[in-house]
């Protein structure tokens, strides 16, 4: 089929750029982009990944346990310049700016002062998923960096490291280039790419895998030593980097028993590249059984901090699934329903730590062009055979299984029939393979697919990088308000307010047990004590903030506090009167004295007693002098 119209302009363009040198150049423009765009240490684990990266790169190949603590030892300046970004996780209302980031260049390393610090998630990973991050780490502080020059310096080399990987994976696959191309440069792709996360070792090592096993699948050449070699060495890498995608050696079998030079060479080839890899998983995984400590046994004083399942324990939920029959599937296929948006969202583009997401029609576009490309190709004349499907298929479902077994295993209760941390950004090294599987040769439209891609792409990743802007620098400008909520409904993880544009936090303490108006009311104590939480930016001197909140209980007052406390902290709990029913008006009215431009107000109500108290109906006004 021929379409004529396209043939012009940009689709003339379009047939004259190579699908590598596409990837390249839009990978680095905005993998730059996103780099900059996102504050230090906002995506997932990057914390973590951090700690675990520097600890690497100071000889130190293995965590550390030390007094029922997983961790390592780190110089002071290392950890002392996350702690201004601790803030921005899993709050869409905190900002941050230039300003800040800049101020943490002026803390040095202090390797003369070492601490302890715990990191018993990223603990457990193998040096190989920081190779990269730790020798950048470590050329960088041979240089004399600061810590914060020092993360921004490796960020940019692991950036470059993938985006030469990725191209080189693109450039040699015989087919699939523009769909490969396409999924590489998917948003939360370079997200997780550009930063420290482990999880860009384990993406490279998925793609180079998949790229070789279809070249050496369909090009003349015989298999040789060279190339055994390098299927060895990826297989080594890939089961220690993360063993759950350790199913993705089973690649080799997709390469045609012609490909070889003897049968005796041919299982050869198989069994001890299998044997490698596997070999290689359950060595690293016998190790981390060894230093794994869970919430139970974990250092009481520092537990509560970190992420630790409270109900939770590897090998406890482990006897649980072998004694329990058909629980496991029964978990898979709920999980999988139940938190379909969340690996839907995700895979194409959820920022920051799971709390920023893309609009639903941008995911829905996304899939479309996607679908696009897979179903149509793209000036190929290969294709893959029944059984080559297969094998596709069976290794997409054996890593998604090993995945979603990992995931309950981790993060989930004993016996929890859900599975509540699928994320999208899982499945980046074995989706690829989904997609390939439904590659057809019933029609071509070899002119257009290539122009959709990148003029999708080019929107995409311009939107999502305008997204990251506004969510970690653009504060929200204010006119004078009035903001009222009573706890009734909750968006995203946040309370509902009058103000279509603003949600307030601690939607986790609402409660039926009392309430003045509707069917909710906020319930604090000492376990949860914050409610009601506001934070805006850039107030003026002069403003007058004036809050108003119903109270049913002994203890409890509204707080008032500028950048942290530093500029002020005004707590009160005066009382404005008592209803019929017991619940009592608390207020307070304050004036800005000193301008908080590019700094946070913050209002929130305060509840630290162990006796619980039901807070109401709570009502700010601001006022612009």
């Amino acid at each position: 089929m021929q379409w004529s119209f396209f043939r012009p302009g940009i689709t003339d363009f379009a047939r004259l750029i190579k699908p590598h040198q596409f990837f390249f150049t839009v990978g680095l423009i905005y993998g730059f982009s996103m780099l900059m765009m996102t504050p230090p240490f906002q995506v997932p684990d990057e914390i973590n990944h951090w700690y675990r990266a520097y600890q690497i790169s100071t000889g130190h190949l293995l965590a550390e346990k030390h007094n029922n603590r997983l961790g390592g030892i780190l110089p002071k300046g290392v950890v002392e310049i996350t702690n201004p970004f601790l803030g921005l996780r899993w709050n869409i209302n905190a900002k941050t700016g230039l300003s800040t980031i800049k101020e943490q260049c002026s803390i040095n390393l202090q390797a003369d002062q070492q601490v302890f610090n715990d990191f018993p998630n990223t603990a457990l990973y193998s040096p190989i998923s920081y190779l990269p991050q730790s020798i950048s780490i470590y050329l960088s502080r041979s240089l004399g960096l600061n810590p914060m020059s020092i993360f921004y310096f490796t960020r940019i080399m692991t950036l470059f490291l993938w985006l030469v990987a990725i191209t080189y994976a693109v450039r040699i696959t015989p087919i699939f280039k523009w769909l490969l191309a396409l999924l590489a440069l998917l948003p939360m792709s370079i997200f997780i790419n550009m930063s420290l996360s482990a999880d860009m070792v384990t993406n490279t090592l998925s793609f180079l895998l998949i790229a070789f096993s279809l070249r050496c699948a369909f090009n003349d050449q015989l298999m040789s030593p060279q190339k055994f070699l390098i299927f060895f060495i990826l297989g080594i890498c890939l089961a220690s980097a993360k063993i759950v995608y350790t199913p993705l050696i089973f690649l080799i079998f997709i390469i045609p028993g012609h490909r070889y030079r003897s049968q005796f060479f041919r299982w050869s080839f198989y069994i001890s590249i299998l044997l490698s890899s596997f070999a290689t998983a359950y060595l690293w995984t016998s190790f981390t059984k060894t230093i794994y400590i869970p919430y139970e046994f974990y250092n009481p004083a520092f537990r509560d901090t970190l992420d630790l399942v409270k109900c939770g324990g590897i090998q406890e939920q482990m006897d649980y699934i072998l004694s329990h029959d058909t629980y496991l599937i029964r978990v898979f296929i709920h999980s999988l329903y139940r938190t379909f948006n969340m690996y839907y969202e995700g895979y194409i583009g959820t920022f920051g730590w799971l709390d920023t997401r893309l609009p639903d029609w941008s995911i829905l576009i996304t899939y479309m062009v996607i679908i696009a490309a897979s179903f149509f190709p793209v000036r190929e004349n290969l294709t893959l055979t029944p059984f080559q499907r297969i094998i596709l298929l069976g290794v997409v479902l054996g890593t998604t299984a090993l995945v979603l077994l990992s995931q309950h295993l981790t993060w989930d209760c004993i016996g929890s029939d859900v599975i509540g941390t699928i994320q999208g950004r899982y499945f980046i090294p074995v989706f690829p393979l989904l997609f390939f599987v439904f590659r057809t040769k019933v029609l071509r439209f070899s002119q257009i697919i290539p122009t959709i891609i990148m003029t999708w792409l080019l929107f995409l990743l311009t939107f999502s990088t305008a997204t990251l802007y506004h969510r970690y620098f653009v504060a929200p400008v204010f006119k004078e308000f009035e903001l009222r909520c009573g706890a009734e409904a909750v968006v995203d993880g946040y309370l509902e307010t009058s103000v279509k544009s603003v949600m307030l936090e601690n939607a986790d303490t609402r409660s039926r047990e009392s309430c003045r108006s509707g069917n909710y009311a906020l319930k604090l104590n000492a376990d949860k004590p914050y409610g009601f939480t506001f934070r805006s930016y850039n107030a003026k001197a002069g403003d007058v903030i004036k809050v108003s909140v119903w109270k049913l209980g002994q203890y409890g007052s509204i707080v008032l506090s500028g950048d942290g406390g530093k500029s002020f902290y005004k707590g009160s709990s005066t009382s404005r009167g008592i209803d019929e029913r017991g619940w009592e008006e608390l207020s307070i009215t304050y004036t800005l004295q000193d301008g908080l431009k590019g700094r946070e107000l913050g209002i929130y109500i305060f509840n630290n007693h162990d006796a619980s108290s039901y807070f109401d109906d709570l009502e700010i006004l601001i006022a612009h002098q």
